[in-house]
């Protein structure tokens, strides 16, 4: 009998454990911090982050994606304003109200972008709601006198709300 008890105690924990939800999680190299980030039911992605390089930075696109490409540098879906495939990007972003390349970012300061998120299969990631989104943040950004660069600046997983 109190073994049974030991097991009913324990599948009651356990069923309560998998209903709990899960906080987002975001991971952010050296110079940039995540300070927010949620994804809605439709893919797209709300991403605050710092970032303190000890320069001002200039954006020139951002990409969300499940996967990286086979070098890990780069989205495998996506274009972060360097290639030509306009398919996962259409134009124009900023009217949508997503992110506005060209945006100034002051070290030490903030900002938010939106961007579509892109799933396993290339198409833009959708979900129900509670289920979860596991991806990386892409931004192409250019420091004046130094040129343009690609950088991951999160890995991150979040509830489709």
């Amino acid at each position: 009998m109190a073994i049974l008890v030991v097991i009913v105690a324990l599948l009651a924990i356990s069923a309560i454990a998998l209903r709990t939800p899960k906080a987002p999680s975001c991971i952010s190299p050296p110079g940039f911090n995540c300070d927010y980030i949620s994804i809605n039911s439709t893919g797209i992605l709300t991403a605050k982050f710092s970032q303190a390089i000890g320069s001002q930075i200039t954006i020139d696109g951002a990409a969300c994606d499940a996967q990286q490409n086979y070098t890990y540098d780069s989205p495998l879906y996506g274009n972060v304003g360097v290639g030509a495939n306009s398919l996962y990007y259409p134009a124009p972003l900023s009217a949508q109200g997503h992110y506005p390349p060209g945006n100034t970012i002051y070290s030490g300061s903030s900002y938010v972008l939106y961007v579509p998120c892109y799933g396993v299969s290339g198409q833009q990631a959708s979900g129900a709601l509670g289920s979860q989104f596991t991806g990386y943040l892409w931004l192409n950004y250019s420091i004046s006198g130094y040129g343009s660069q690609i950088q991951k600046i999160a890995t991150f997983t979040a509830e489709y709300s």
